[in-house]
């Protein structure tokens, strides 16, 4: 095998090897990485090297009860905490748990380590530590050129690199434009040109295999784009281009197949050894070609050094302790199983025998001939260094801080391109809103009347555009991985990001207003003056690009979603109630008067109102004069507006503003005022991006529900033993012992000549194979083969394509219930991450097994289940995400036993080794494998199987890159059969390897024709024609179909009683877990509640006290925006598992999915509208008896409306919007393809049902054509409606002396002769009648004048009741409207309205 190696190395990496052109672009990259010299030459060195980390101790799940007990104080302090140097922290705290101990290694330039170990065991702890990336508690020496580490890392911070093994991107970006994107930023502008830059990419993607994809979108969980592999490779990449002396990789060959690896491994070795890097590496599951590519070889232990030395001796050394390695072992499985007391084997007598413990493994190599040999290479390589004195050319950055932010500009600009979808609709949502409000308001009237609509209508122009800019949080708090991951790159500082980000703004914002600002402006008849137009642009420009900075500086300091999208929310509230428009500063209390001073929007909303109003003369006329008698002489009148003078009846615009607290020489004052707010918001936003963290540094523990000591010795004391013997229904049992021969009964599946296509292309191409009760099948093949295609294609899971061919279950071909006898354990985890290992085995099991199994037999299955794939110890604890303490090989566990508890016919598993070491892996295949052997079918994908792992399948399935078949039968006659065609294996080659590469599999396999010569020889094979007779048989033979069917037609074997009831206790579950989204709710909800009550403290009855009650009561909508974000995430991930896991798995059904997503929020919401309404009502000094009552009931439907409609939208579609709308807005929120474009038609809706109920626009100034229709048709009207009326209705005006109108009577004049018959006429007061001068009046006697003025009357369709009644039923409809659209969109696959 060396021998093929080498063959292999040559050609894998050809355009390094052969390609002259290649070879110059990559020694460039390299020279530049070194600053133009010589490769730079770091020697890694560590002694007596240890990390620790804070012991927790056990960690329970933080509950909502426990996240708002500690928001008085707790969270604050442990924010600060955080900000503050944690250098000290882990050697001040006595409870501390090592995760490394008294390593001591040496790396030299072109040596490479190979870090071995189990899941655990400390690797990713040691490769973060020697990469100088860690965060934990760091002792021992470890140094780099002789300079220690903390110097090193100063000086020299991008001679470093770590590259996790998670696989961070902007998924927007191809995979040339992310390649692309590194090299210029890791290369020096001295000789960076467009050329070598081209010349680069399209050479790495040879490398790496990747040229076909290098305008593919780099795709993500989510977003489509290139395969996992494919990913993985572009990480690689990524790192290579970005340089540096001391690179390591964790896991970089997870999700490639053997053949890929080997590969990645190849040209790792030749990078290394040509630009002579110090190369460290974990790699699971490595091969023996892979392993003999490594100089060294460190072997990690619970935390302990037991080896470290050349790849060649550490087999010896410990086959000379006394330790065995197994038959079919490769090298670094044996080194693994050494580390593993249940599978490592000694002979008796030897030392190996006595070693119990990993401190007793580390000491005998400490005491070794081996350790003292490194111990003398350590110094002789300190004193070598100590003589060259010669500093290492570095710097931290390529390139300076100004280029860095035009690189990361470019990329700003391409993303905008690769999410164009986006902005398109922002943009068209920004015109259509321009037109119909501009329409709504179209020719404004200069008189009293419209004052304050014109007030209104400046107001909308900046919240409508601030709004604008929250869908933008998705993109900053998503991508933030991806700045954390780049930044530790060097690739440039994230600050520079956050820079670029602002500037791109600034053509985009821009843009945006003047779409805006065209039709809005002149539709409203605002004042046609270039200087007036010009400066309401910029005025809104710098508001929003001001407010958008506010929000994206949230996405750099939190560590979630909810809570960024929490902390926008109040920051939105803020500034809505703030802005000048619902309280003019005149009229601010003084406890929140500061409130207008740090607001951006209050700023722009002063600019705006005095720009229009100063040089616009208000003209009073008709109902708006006081007194309007006949034939009145204006110097005997006033007008009803603040800042009228006694015998004013056209009023200057800039007296009205001053009168409500606004002045006309503020106005480049508060341009000045806006800049200065936008750039702190910039710099404190680029100060959050440098300073914080967030990715995971290891340790993470394991979280549990509750004390599980406890609850495991209650379930296995109600084990029932009798209800075990249904089990295993075939007469098998759990045991090893029983693996022999397998129990064959019942259905089989079988596909003859199977094809699959997507869109144009053929994925799979005549594939005939099969898979009966009690087989172990193996299936194989290249990166991008089809392999996961060919399981969703046989399982109906997710299957997106056209099938061809034949597929038989039983003899027949699959029906409805076949999905029902199938389980699918995909290659992602999906779970919900809040729910314990035991929910969510007993969640599917009580759902998915037949209906003539008993709750108790099903429960006792669980059990069964949980000891079969040893889960006991952890069936309490949260299955939580990726980066949770589970673990890679439990959390595939659990994915693996969910499927299981439903004792599917046929078990279905995806790559279900990814990720795992080879001890893991093996774990995982023994479990598959002991159940196939008591009549399990299992059909299981696998990338890298060793030859121990290979030999475990009974039959194995191969297919070419290019979705063809190359073998299907027994594992034993792999090997003969691929050397009757003249390959002829090696003694001790690994099959699957083996096959790999003689079928042409690895990076450029695309690049040859292998695999077809070799399909063409299967077909032609007697070992094919003996499985289509195969097949025939099984097909012939069939097999009752009462098996699986359990005699039920049904699609689901639950009830939808049962199922609603399961999922509604596990929604409520996960909210009371999933801490951010209640606490989220219910902190908005109180804040805005408070900051309302108090702002409109025991409100009087005056005329601006009924204004303030109807917007007190209006200011509820604006919760909407504050929370609508968090729900839309929190529903849009709820769909999408339903859609890619419960859904197809048969588990539960669309109308189960709607009923528990309704049931369970609303709990929530009426908690949070108790809350709500508690602080707002009565702090407000709002009425008592009916109206509270009224207002309490209205409050808590309104919650319910507003949850309804917000899964409604979620439900319906991809990725929707929570929003509280009619038809029409949920029509088009069901077909929003993204939360992007959700975000931005989720404004438009918000906009126009805010502003067209009547309240900001009163219902005589609408325009005809939106008066007669849409006020009808918008539920706020109803909602608010009967709020103002409840608050106001029958109220007496008392009027204060500052609410009071002043005119002077005609000479020879009472007030009472001149104004009491209008008085009278109109229910006005008149204050002081017997006066002959200065009559003071009151202009209404009751709040029903005022409700006029709106077009409500508490007589109207039967009163507040009668709006209550209309607003329940548009409640009612949502509710339909909620199943309606999950229907047609989730089951019907309706599209609708897809312009982009």
């Amino acid at each position: 095998m060396a021998s093929s190696d080498e063959d292999g190395s040559s050609e894998s990496i050809v355009n390094i090897d052969t390609s002259e052109k290649g070879l110059g672009a990559v020694k460039t990259l390299l020279q530049g990485q070194s600053f133009g010299g010589a490769p730079k030459q770091v020697v890694l060195a560590f002694s007596q090297l240890s990390v620790a980390a804070p012991d927790v101790g056990t960690v329970y799940a933080k509950t909502l009860p426990k996240a708002i007990f500690n928001t008085f104080g707790v969270d604050q302090f442990n924010f600060v905490k955080n900000l503050l140097p944690k250098e000290a922290s882990t050697s001040a705290n006595t409870n501390v748990r090592k995760i490394l101990t008294d390593f001591t290694g040496l790396v030299k330039p072109g040596e490479m380590l190979f870090v071995l170990g189990r899941p655990g065991s400390g690797c990713s702890t040691f490769l973060r530590a020697t990469a100088n990336r860690s965060t934990l508690g760091v002792t021992g020496h470890l140094s780099f050129a002789n300079v220690d580490a903390p110097e090193f890392g100063k000086r020299h911070q991008r001679e470093t690199i770590y590259l996790p093994e998670e696989d961070r991107h902007i998924a927007a970006l191809s995979v040339s434009q992310t390649i692309r994107f590194a090299l210029r930023m890791s290369l020096p502008l001295k000789i960076r040109t467009e050329q070598l830059v081209e010349e680069l990419v399209v050479v790495m993607g040879d490398i790496f295999g990747i040229e076909h994809a290098l305008d593919t979108p780099v795709g993500g969980q989510f977003f489509p784009g290139v395969s996992g592999g494919e990913r993985k490779r572009v990480s690689i990449a990524e790192v290579l281009a970005a340089g540096s002396s001391v690179q390591c990789f964790d896991n970089s060959t997870r999700g490639l197949d053997s053949s890929t690896a080997l590969d990645f491994v190849k040209a790792l070795r030749k990078l290394t050894d040509l630009g002579q890097k110090t190369t460290l590496a974990t790699l699971y599951q490595a091969g023996e070609n892979i392993y003999s590519h490594f100089d060294k070889v460190l072997l990690i232990d619970q935390g302990h050094q037991v080896f470290f030395g050349r790849t060649e001796e550490a087999k010896t050394y410990f086959e000379d302790l006394g330790y065995i390695p197994m038959p079919g072992e490769t090298t670094a499985e044996f080194l693994t199983n050494i580390t593993d007391p249940t599978q490592r084997r000694a002979k008796p007598g030897s030392k190996a025998e006595n070693i119990a413990t990993p401190q007793q493994l580390s000491a005998v190599f400490k005491e070794s001939a081996h350790f003292a040999r490194l111990l003398q290479e350590i110094n002789q390589s300190e004193r070598q260094l100590t003589a060259d004195t010669s500093p290492i050319p570095s710097s931290a950055y390529n390139l300076s801080y100004s280029h860095q932010i035009l690189e990361c500009l470019r990329r700003e600009y391409q993303l905008i391109k690769g999410q164009r979808r986006v902005y398109y609709t922002k943009w068209v949502t920004t015109i259509i809103l321009s037109l119909t409000v501009g329409s709504l308001y179209f020719d404004l009237t200069v008189t009293a009347q419209g004052a304050f609509t014109r007030g209104g209508l400046l107001f909308f122009a900046l919240i409508l555009n601030g709004w604008l800019q929250f869908p933008e949080l998705f993109d900053a708090h998503t991508n933030r991985p991806v700045l954390e991951r780049q930044a530790s790159l060097n690739l440039y500082r994230p600050s520079a990001v956050a820079v670029a980000r602002f500037l791109i703004d600034l053509p985009l914002i821009a843009f945006q207003h003047l779409l805006f600002i065209m039709p809005f402006y002149f539709l409203a008849r605002l004042q046609v003056d270039a200087g007036k137009f010009f400066f309401f642009y910029l005025t809104l420009v710098i508001s929003t690009v001001s407010f958008s900075n506010l929000l994206r500086g949230f996405a750099y300091y939190v560590a979630s979603l909810d809570d960024c999208f929490r902390y926008g929310g109040t920051a939105c509230t803020v500034c809505i109630l703030f802005a000048g428009f619902l309280i003019p500063p005149i009229s601010m209390p003084d406890i929140f008067g500061w409130l207008h001073y740090v607001n951006p929007v209050f700023y722009g909303f002063e600019n705006l109102l005095v720009n229009e109003f100063v040089g616009l003369s208000i003209v009073c006329d008709g109902v708006n004069a006081i007194p309007d008698v006949p034939n009145a002489d204006p110097r005997y009148q006033t007008c009803s507006i603040p800042g009228a003078q006694p015998g004013q009846v056209n009023v200057p615009g800039s007296q009205y503003a001053e009168a409500l607290g606004f002045d006309f020489d503020h106005r480049w004052r508060n341009i000045g005022i806006m800049i200065a707010i936008t750039t702190a918001y910039v710099l404190a936003g680029a100060l959050g991006s440098e300073i914080m963290r967030f990715a995971p540094q290891g340790g993470t523990p394991i979280v549990y529900a509750k004390d599980s000591s406890k609850m495991q010795a209650a379930s296995r004391s109600s084990r029932d033993i009798e209800k075990e013997a249904t089990l295993f229904p075939n007469g098998g049992t759990s045991s090893d012992s029983d693996i022999g021969k397998p129990h064959r009964v019942g259905p089989a599946l079988t596909w003859k000549d199977l094809t699959v296509d997507v869109g144009d292309k053929q994925i799979l191409k005549g594939i005939s194979s099969y898979v009966r009760p009690g087989d172990f099948i193996a299936l194989c093949g290249a990166s991008g083969a089809g392999k996961t295609t060919l399981l969703t294609a046989l399982s109906q899971t997710n299957f997106a394509g056209r099938l061809g061919g034949e597929v038989r279950f039983g003899g027949k071909e699959p029906g409805s219930a076949f999905k029902k006898a199938t389980g699918f354990a995909q290659q992602q985890d999906l779970h919900d991450g809040t729910a314990t290992v035991r929910e969510a085995l007993e969640f599917s099991a009580l759902l998915r097994q037949p209906k003539h199994y008993s709750r108790e037999e099903k429960l006792a299955y669980v059990d069964h289940i949980l000891d079969l794939l040893e889960l006991v110890e952890v069936q309490h604890a949260l299955i939580g995400d990726a980066e949770s303490g589970l673990g890679v090989e439990l959390t595939k566990r659990v994915t693996i036993a969910v499927e299981l508890v439903a004792r599917p016919k046929i078990l279905f598993a995806d790559e279900p080794t990814s990720g795992l070491d080879s001890q893991g892996a093996a774990h995982i295949v023994d479990y598959l494998r002991r159940l196939s052997h008591n009549g399990q079918a299992v059909l299981v994908t696998i990338h890298q199987p060793s030859a121990s792992l290979f030999a475990k399948f009974d039959r194995f399935l191969a297919l070419s890159s290019e979705g063809k078949q190359l073998y299907f039968g027994p594992v034993q006659k792999v090997l003969p059969y691929f050397e009757r065609y003249g390959a002829v294996p090696l003694p001790g080659t690994n099959p699957a390897e083996f096959v790999l590469e003689t079928v042409g599999a690895g990076i450029n396999a695309r690049n040859d024709d292998k695999g077809t010569d070799w399909a063409t020889r299967w077909n032609e094979s007697p070992e094919a024609e003996n499985v289509a007779a195969e097949i025939g048989y099984i097909q012939k033979q069939g097999s009752s179909l009462e098996d699986f069917e359990d005699g039920s037609l049904e699609d689901y074997n639950g009830s939808i009683f049962t199922q609603t009831w399961l999922l509604t206790v596990r929604i409520m579950k996960n909210q009371w877990r999933n801490v951010p989204y209640m606490y989220s709710k219910i902190w908005v909800h109180v804040v805005s509640a408070t900051l309302v009550g108090l702002t409109f403290f025991q409100m009087g009855t005056g005329p601006q006290d009924l204004q303030n009650r109807s917007f007190s009561v209006f200011f509820i909508v604006f919760l909407v925006n504050a929370i609508v974000n968090t729900i839309l995430l929190r529903f849009f991930f709820a769909r999408l598992y339903w859609m890619y896991r419960e859904g197809p798995s048969k588990i539960y059904s669309w109308v189960a999915l709607c009923n528990a997503s309704i049931l369970a929020e609303i709990p929530g919401a009426l908690a949070c509208g108790v809350v709500y309404y508690l602080l707002w009502y009565f702090p407000s000094g709002l009425p008592l008896g009916e109206a509270a009552g009224y207002v309490f009931l209205v409050v808590l439907t309104y919650e319910v409306f507003q949850v309804r409609d917000s899964i409604s939208c979620v439900l319906a579609r991809d990725r929707l919007a929570d929003t509280l709308q009619v038809l029409l807005g949920l029509f088009m929120m069901a077909v929003s393809p993204d939360l992007g474009v959700a975000g931005n038609i989720l404004v438009f809706i918000v906009c126009t049902m805010n502003w067209y109920n009547g309240l900001i626009v009163p219902y005589d100034q609408m325009q005809v054509f939106w008066r007669y229709w849409l006020y009808y048709l918008n539920p706020f009207t109803y909602l608010l409606g009967g709020l103002v009326m409840a608050v106001i209705e029958g109220v007496v005006v008392v009027c204060a002396d500052s609410d009071l109108q002043t005119f002077s009577p005609p000479p020879g004049q009472t007030c009472g002769t001149y104004a009491g018959s209008w008085a009278s006429s109109t229910s006005a007061q008149l204050m002081n009648p017997s006066a002959s001068d200065s009559c003071s009046v009151c202009i209404w006697t009751t709040g029903d004048q005022y409700l006029e003025g709106f077009n409500l009357d508490p007589q109207q369709w039967g009163g507040i009741w009668g709006f209550w009644s209309i607003f329940l039923a548009f409640t009612v409809s949502n509710l339909i409207l909620v199943y309606f659209l999950t229907w047609a969109t989730m089951i019907k696959r309706w599209k609708m309205f897809y312009f982009f």
